[in-house]
């Protein structure tokens, strides 16, 4: 869950490192990946939590698709990880929140390593 916010974090900073991005969009992502942090405030597993999340997925889905051209696609995989945390509940099923907190990490690596790649 926290991955979903820091990840586009990280990687826009990494862009701002090589010159690819605008020192001035840093307070749009930080906005961003606010907004993306609010379930964490939420008690996992209650219906809150996944509304939350339902909710805030759905914005950003539509906001990394409006708002590509500033960077926000960096977004797009947070929906993905998102969508794996309302999922992922140990006390329901252990070994599929296993998976699904090994696949939402592993999102994370692939898209740090690209933008820390370039």
């Amino acid at each position: 869950m926290l991955l979903a916010a820091l990840t586009p974090v990280a990687a826009s900073i990494a862009w701002l490192d090589q010159g690819f991005a605008d020192p001035s969009l840093l307070s749009l992502v930080l906005a961003t990946a606010g907004v993306t942090a609010v379930p964490l405030f939420l008690h996992a597993g209650s219906s809150g939590f996944v509304s939350a999340i339902g909710v805030i997925s759905v914005f950003l889905l539509v906001w990394s698709y409006i708002a590509a051209m500033a960077g926000m696609f960096v977004f797009f995989p947070s929906v993905l990880q998102l969508w794996l945390a309302a999922a992922a509940d140990p006390r329901r099923r252990p070994t599929a929140a296993k998976v699904m907190a090994g696949a939402g990490l592993a999102l994370s690596v692939l898209l740090l390593a690209h933008f820390y790649g370039e």
